[in-house]
């Protein structure tokens, strides 16, 4: 009787979650998916809800550098942030990232792979991205260098 229950249970439960069409994002936050390579990582990045797919899979490189950025990847080799000064840089130097995150940053991405997913609420043409991209690190690091973005290592 009480596997019977259990069992009817569990029908209901596949029912219900099967009749509904709307799938939403599994990923709840930006990581490091791999760093094999001297200079050259994989990251994951979760965007916001957005009307559209571009701005999707924009907010989630942004997020995920970001996470590069400001706070590392404790636990990995990347556990230290980039840039030591915090958030604050992108204040301080607007007109750079401003730049940086309306395309300049694509010119570090040697690979990509989005996903998209339907939002949770039931707002009309809604979507979020789950991003896994290969970055070049070192290209990266240079660049934010000349800019003075970063000091030079041991500068």
């Amino acid at each position: 009787m009480k596997n019977t229950y259990l069992l009817l249970i569990l029908v209901a439960i596949l029912a219900t979650s099967c009749g509904s069409q709307k799938i939403t994002n599994p990923y709840s936050t930006s990581e490091l998916i791999a760093h094999d390579t001297q200079g050259i990582v994989t990251l994951r990045g979760v965007s916001d809800e957005f009307k559209g797919e571009s701005e999707a899979e924009a907010n989630a490189h942004k997020k995920a550098m970001q996470h590069l950025f400001y706070m590392g990847f404790p636990g990995t080799d990347m556990k230290n942030p980039m840039i030591q000064k915090g958030q604050r840089i992108e204040t301080e130097n607007k007109a750079f990232f401003d730049e940086f995150y309306k395309s300049g940053y694509k010119q570090y991405i040697t690979s990509n792979k989005v996903d998209y997913y339907g939002c949770q609420t039931e707002t009309k043409n809604c979507v979020t991205a789950a991003s896994t991209f290969t970055l070049n690190y070192n290209l990266l690091r240079r660049d934010l260098e000349r800019n003075k973005i970063l000091n030079k290592i041991g500068f």
